[in-house]
């Protein structure tokens, strides 16, 4: 059974070191975004990340973002909700 992440298991990464496939950088994410990873990036292994946190010398352009590992359970239950949200925007059909 997979255990869940811990503070522990936190990456500091700066906003640099990761693009997304939009070709923008990490700063495009706020807190309580997610982060999906097809290769090791920036010290994170492959899989889901949540930005937990910003933080540097500016506060209006920090410049690194505190990661956290997404377990595979959070993901299950992230996609249910968002399944069920659908249904009941589009009333069960798509």
């Amino acid at each position: 059974m997979p255990t869940s992440p811990t503070p522990a298991d936190r990456v500091t990464v700066h906003y640099a070191d990761v693009e997304l496939d939009n070709r923008e950088n990490i700063r495009a994410l706020a807190v309580g975004d997610y982060l999906e990873l097809a290769e090791p990036t920036a010290g994170m292994t492959p899989g889901t990340w949540q930005v937990v946190a910003w933080h540097g010398d500016d506060p209006a352009f920090p410049d690194e973002a505190v990661m956290r590992p997404v377990s595979t359970a959070e993901v299950l239950e992230l996609r249910r909700a968002a399944s069920e949200k659908l249904a009941a925007i589009t009333g069960g059909t798509r």
